[in-house]
């Protein structure tokens, strides 16, 4: 009895230091969202999170759709559109952007970022809904505790809550002043598929 009381007590602490662990990961994911794109809203930072967890599963009709969009937007980027710069994104950095300009640059032929992007739809880290949920209120509770005054923060958490009350696994888009500021053009791939078909074309 002592011993299982014992063992009680052990996983007990041991789950609230992974639980601890996790919310700091988070925290330090929003900081650098913030840090890097200042004007974001909630509702970048829920793009953010959601991208890092389920990839671009949403956004990949099928082969030819895709590469039909990935040549529109290429030869619509501006010369503005010059970050080069590969994103690690969420908490756990399951996956990346790739910045569409390292194609426009000769960096990554379009074909390689294109079977890169593919592979990644199904590398999804998880099946849940429900997790995601439950992921998504732990994030909404550390931006409250960060004190980050985001624009409209809280008619996003309004929002985004009955979305995903309709659909618990629901994509959304970049906010209006996210796209107007930042002009973001990348595409999202798993962190092993990245190293396999892009990290070594970088260097």
């Amino acid at each position: 009895m002592k011993n299982q009381k014992l063992a009680l007590f052990f996983l007990f602490w041991t789950l609230i230091g992974c639980s601890a662990s996790m919310e700091q990961k988070i925290e330090k994911a929003i900081s650098n969202q913030i840090e890097r794109y200042p004007k974001s809203t909630l509702q970048d930072i829920y793009k953010n999170f959601y991208q890092a967890r389920f990839g671009a599963e949403h956004a990949i009709p099928d082969k030819k759709a895709a590469e039909d969009y990935l040549m529109y937007e290429l030869s619509g980027l501006q010369e503005f559109d010059n970050d080069t710069i590969v994103e690690m994104i969420g908490w756990e950095h399951n996956f990346v952007r790739v910045p569409l300009a390292l194609v426009k640059n000769g960096k990554i032929a379009p074909e390689e970022l294109l079977t890169a992007f593919l592979e990644s739809a199904t590398a999804a880290y998880t099946d849940s809904a429900k997790n995601w949920v439950d992921e998504w209120n732990l994030i909404v509770a550390t931006v409250e505790k960060m004190n980050l005054n985001l624009d409209g923060f809280a008619e996003d958490k309004e929002k985004i809550a009955e979305l995903l009350r309709d659909n618990p696994k629901v994509a959304l888009h970049h906010s209006r002043i996210f796209g107007e500021t930042y002009h973001p053009h990348y595409r999202i791939v798993e962190k092993s598929i990245y190293k396999k078909h892009i990290e070594k074309l970088l260097k």
